[in-house]
């Protein structure tokens, strides 16, 4: 049974809000809910906890048993469970300076802004995304992951190109600063971006909030980070829509946030439609399957 400090933890992590475990946990009002993980109960009830654990035991085992490591070792280091997929750099101007296997050492440290990152001395061809203030390495996609990003693009440009429409659809590497306006921490580089809004591309650099729609295509190493943390900042700053896509599993999970984040998940035998062009767009991932 997780206790409750876990049980935050994995919340915060995977950007759950109290809506989502309401919907998942059964015999737990959202009332509850909210009490609980507000801190406004000092001892909950010992039944609420049971529930409450079978819920996040169900929903880190869907995730973590497919990384390198067990739950007791994400309960007990997250970090740990995940530190060969995932680095940070620590902040400052020495740091700047350094050379970039430097940077790469593993901190506890952060605070890393936008104009800090864009002075890194990066080699050619190693992408980072800049979370919070702490520094990401990505690892080189591979031809699958290439494939499913080359085969959506395409269907999005053709469907832009006929409509006329204002948007652009982009792929990475493209920095999107998603909290430019709140310290400027955070910029991410989605695997599709789409931004209908001319006005939030900055000098041609930097997309400036949040895109209409993301795509990422989840591998190993980007699990954890494209379940949660980067779930979580894609909902709180103005995406509209989001999209997971899971060649393992063969999944693609859809999050309509403009929709109380409304969950769709389907499988690679399925036709997915874009909600941000009212369904007007449609992925066959059957096609998508064959193109692979």
């Amino acid at each position: 049974m997780y206790t409750l400090d876990e049980m935050k933890r994995i919340k915060k992590d995977f950007g759950l809000s109290y809506q989502d475990i309401k919907e998942g946990c059964d015999g737990v009002s959202l009332s509850s809910i909210q009490k609980v993980f507000g801190g406004y109960v000092d001892n909950p009830r010992k039944e609420t906890l049971e529930r409450l654990s079978l819920y996040f035991e169900d929903i880190a085992a869907k995730y973590f048993e497919k990384m390198n490591c067990n739950r007791e070792e994400f309960v007990s280091n997250v970090n740990q469970c995940v530190k060969e997929n995932r680095n940070y750099s620590v902040r400052g101007t020495s740091a700047i300076n350094s050379s970039f296997d430097e940077l790469m050492g593993l901190s506890s440290r952060g605070g890393y802004t936008y104009e800090e990152y864009k002075k890194l001395d990066i080699p050619s061809g190693v992408m980072v995304e800049v979370i919070d203030g702490f520094i990401y390495t990505m690892d080189a996609p591979r031809i699958w992951h290439q494939s499913i990003i080359s085969f959506i693009v395409a269907a999005f440009f053709e469907f832009i190109k006929k409509n006329k429409g204002p948007c652009k659809v982009l792929t990475a590497p493209v920095d999107v600063r998603l909290e430019y306006d709140k310290g400027d921490k955070t910029v991410v580089q989605p695997d599709i971006t789409v931004i209908c809004d001319k006005t939030k591309i900055d000098k041609g650099e930097s997309i400036l909030g949040g895109p209409d729609f993301v795509l990422e295509v989840v591998s190993r190493s980007s699990r954890i980070k494209d379940t949660g943390i980067k779930l979580n900042k894609y909902r709180e700053n103005g995406v509209k829509e989001y999209w997971i896509v899971d060649y393992e599993t063969e999944r693609v999970i859809k999050h309509n946030f403009e929709k109380g984040n409304a969950v769709s998940v389907y499988t690679f035998d399925d036709k997915v439609s874009v909600d941000i062009y009212d369904g007007k767009l449609v992925i066959d991932f059957k096609e998508v399957k064959d193109y692979i």
